[in-house]
Formats: structure tokens, sequence, C-alpha cells
């Protein structure tokens, strides 16, 4: 099942950070998806560990959505939430394989919207 190349290729120009982080942000969303509730054989939690790398790759998406003018470090964390959710769908038309991480991102930023507001908020240091 590939792609649409024409959605690829306007994210690719339109904003190339955007486009470059969501790469991995989807990949990270796929991983916390897949190691939930999984554990190492010494023990280590793969889902936490998972989750970590996930907010890590959201504050990098954030900051590329600032460097690619898609948002404004002043944009409420409401309106930049519907801008990555934008981002993710049109991405997500690109590059459809990625079942498991649109599905996470549903779950994180539709289902539980008061939270992603509040890890946005916490990821882009605004109170």
């Amino acid at each position: 099942m590939a792609g649409n190349q024409l959605f690829q290729e306007q994210l690719r120009l339109h904003s190339p950070h955007t486009y470059n982080a969501l790469t991995k942000l989807v990949m990270a969303m796929a991983a916390v998806t897949k190691n939930s509730g999984k554990k190492t054989f010494f023990g280590r939690d793969k889902g936490q560990q998972s989750y970590s790398k996930f907010l890590g790759m959201l504050q990098v998406t954030l900051q590329s959505m600032v460097l690619d003018r898609v948002i404004q470090e002043s944009t409420s964390s409401d309106q930049v939430i519907n801008e990555l959710l934008d981002k993710i769908r049109k991405f997500e038309l690109a590059h459809p394989n990625w079942q498991d991480a649109y599905s996470f991102a549903s779950y994180f930023f539709k289902e539980n919207h008061s939270e992603a507001v509040a890890v946005v908020e916490r990821l882009r240091g605004t109170p």
C-alpha cells in the first residue's frame, strides 16, 4: 500500500522541517502502541521508554512547525494541536502504512484532548 506521491511532495515543499520531524514522530507513536505494557528480559519497561521518546519527538515536531511557520510561539496550545492533527492527516495521506501510529494520534490528541493540551503546554514551556 503505497502513499500518494503528490501529498508527500507538497508536505516536503511547504514544510520541510515538519515533514522530517513527522517521519520520526510517526515511528515513535507506532512504538508506543507496539511496546505498551511490555518489559525487557531484565525488567525494563519498554512502554515508558517509548512514551518518553514520543514526547521528545513531539517537542521536536512542535519546534519544526514553528520553523516552518505553521504555528507561532504565540499560538494557543489548542490551535497547535489542531494544526498538528492537520499535518498528521496529510502525512497519513502520503504514508498510509502506519495505522498503529495514526490510531494512537487520534486517541492521544482527540479522545484525551485536555491531557494533550497539558502535554503540549508543558513541552512548549507555556503555562
